[in-house]
């Protein structure tokens, strides 16, 4: 059994429409994530000299 595909025009258009929806789709779930990501406040690092004073001194 064969079956032939033919590519209509209301095919095409709708398969376009689908892949550019979802080109728009992605899109807009890439721009929330960075939004989202660039609104977090990163901890903070600890600063290099705080650690030096916390270590403890050495015996003479």
């Amino acid at each position: 059994m064969e079956y032939r595909f033919n590519f209509t025009p209301r095919l095409v258009a709708l398969g376009l429409f689908t892949g550019v929806a979802l080109l728009v789709l992605l899109f807009s779930l890439g721009f929330q994530l960075g939004v989202r990501m660039a609104a977090e406040s990163p901890a903070p690092a600890p600063v290099a000299h705080e650690r030096v004073a916390a270590a403890p001194k050495a015996a003479p």
